[in-house]
């Protein structure tokens, strides 16, 4: 199976000027674990990825008003580890394990086509579709803690 088969999009994005309240509304709202930061217009390219566990610790465990932080500035910045929308599931689940991490932005031509994260890779190993389905359902995509 090719990543482009599992993969998420639209994907959730913000602009680097978005403030982390801002991004945690958006994320709440989507029931996202995560956020790519992107710049540029309709060819999006991604400068970084922010998450639930980043905003924890970078914001509220040191008790920061999110109002008051810039996405930029709690980001895990580019480069990322990104990757084609051909390849297949293994090589995704192979890269998330070496680089311990559980989402991965899908580039083509240099552009953000989608994510695909554990939770795909899980739920295609486990034969369930998330909603309706698809692959592309609404599922929670929000990390425990």
């Amino acid at each position: 199976m090719k990543v482009r088969d599992l993969m998420t999009y639209p994907i959730l994005s913000v602009g680097i000027e978005t403030t982390v309240f801002e991004a945690i509304q958006m994320m709440v709202r989507e029931k996202k674990g995560s956020v790519l930061v992107v710049e540029g217009g309709l060819l999006k390219q991604v400068v970084g990825i922010v998450t639930t566990r980043g905003m924890f610790k970078q914001v509220f465990a040191k008790g920061i008003d999110p109002r008051d932080v810039m996405i930029w500035e709690i980001m895990t910045p580019a480069p990322l580890v990104t990757i084609g929308p051909n390849a297949t599931t293994r090589k995704a689940a192979e890269m998330m394990l070496e680089h311990q991490i559980r989402r991965l932005p899908v580039v083509e031509c240099g552009a953000l086509v989608g994510i695909i994260t554990s939770k795909d890779l899980l739920r295609c190993v486990g034969g369930s579709k998330a909603g309706d389905g698809s692959p592309h359902g609404e599922a929670d995509d929000s990390e425990t803690m």
